[in-house]
């Protein structure tokens, strides 16, 4: 169980038909940190598949098939969790961590949304990570032909690109440049048969801000325009941000713009609070809180990340120059 909440940490393991999250999910499983892992596992159709592949292990494993979690089964996600969560008061005994591995043609937003929206779901989980494993040959194609693979990336904070041996490396610098277009955050990892340290993704929190919000200063300094409806879109600027401003275009974006914005987070420099303010949304999900003091000679500043698609970088350069004071009204289109 986290140390830091006492919550229970969730993992999704996503990722497009065929990159290798079943072998990762199995490596985890044989990874002695995994003791007392719930695993749910999602796949299309009547007839469970994935379910066969996954080792025997002393761990809890539960398929729900016929639907995908991201839509007509997350009634039935929240009610196995819940389930789980008595039938082990009930033994006496405790669950470390859950891991849920989504079907290929999944997007995983509703299940993150999931673990936010729903009080018991909240009071229980936290989530760990969002892993999406990719697959180095086919990935450029998918990306091209389906939004889901798109999503899959923007949503993740770990990205795994597997079967690097199947590529040249010319190759593979491409796809890491375009996914790093699509989600300058995510941490990339490069594997073989889905060959990676199992530390560096359990039990890690990466997707909490409060956490790990050390956004790579490479990464900021670059502004994303590319071929992909995906898009990252960063702001940065050291002067203090007016609250009500602020309040008025983030109810703006979570209202008119929260389908396209799939992943936004960052630090905030507000006026009159001596703290840092860390803010992230999923869609029209959206959560701030006070961080810790600024410390002695630290860069004030705020930096927000975009994450979506079609996203308009002078609308959204318009709305933060409003809460600057740069622009006294927020246009209609900002």
């Amino acid at each position: 169980m986290s140390n830091r909440t006492n919550k229970i940490p969730v993992m999704i393991l996503t990722g497009f038909l065929g990159a290798g999250k079943t072998t990762l999910l199995n490596r985890i499983l044989r990874d002695v940190r995994s003791s007392n892992t719930a695993v749910i596992i999602n796949e299309f159709g009547e007839t469970g598949i994935d379910g066969r592949f996954v080792e025997e292990t002393k761990e809890e494993i539960i398929e729900i098939n016929n639907g995908c979690i991201c839509c007509n089964v997350r009634g039935d996600l929240i009610r196995i969790l819940k389930d789980m969560l008595v039938r082990a008061h009930k033994e006496g005994t405790e669950i470390k961590r859950v891991i849920i591995e989504t079907t290929g043609l999944a997007n995983p937003a509703p299940v993150i949304q999931t673990f936010l929206m729903d009080d018991v779901m909240r009071y229980w989980f936290e989530m760990d990570s969002v892993c999406t494993v990719v697959d180095a040959l086919h990935t450029d194609r998918q990306l091209h032909a389906h939004a889901v693979a798109r999503e899959q990336i923007a949503f993740a904070d770990k990205v795994i690109i597997n079967k690097k041996d199947l590529v040249t490396k010319e190759e593979l610098e491409l796809l890491t440049a375009r996914i790093q277009r699509m989600n300058p955050e995510a941490e990339l990892f490069f594997a073989q048969n889905s060959q990676v340290p199992i530390f560096k993704l359990l039990d890690v929190f990466s997707f909490s801000l409060d956490q790990k919000l050390s956004v790579r200063p490479n990464m900021l300094d670059h502004h994303h325009h590319h071929h992909d409806d995906i898009q990252a879109i960063v702001l940065k600027d050291q002067r203090q941000i007016d609250p009500k401003r602020l309040d008025r275009w983030f109810s703006y974006l979570v209202q008119v713009k929260g389908e396209n914005l799939f992943r936004y987070k960052g630090i905030l420099h507000v006026k009159g609070q001596n703290r840092r303010v860390l803010f992230q949304g999923v869609h029209m999900l959206f959560a701030s809180s006070a961080d810790r003091e600024w410390r002695q000679g630290e860069d004030k500043q705020n930096e927000l990340v975009f994450i979506g698609r079609e996203l308009e970088e002078e609308e959204l350069r318009t709305g933060f120059a409003y809460c600057l004071g740069d622009i006294d009204f927020l246009t209609k289109g900002a």
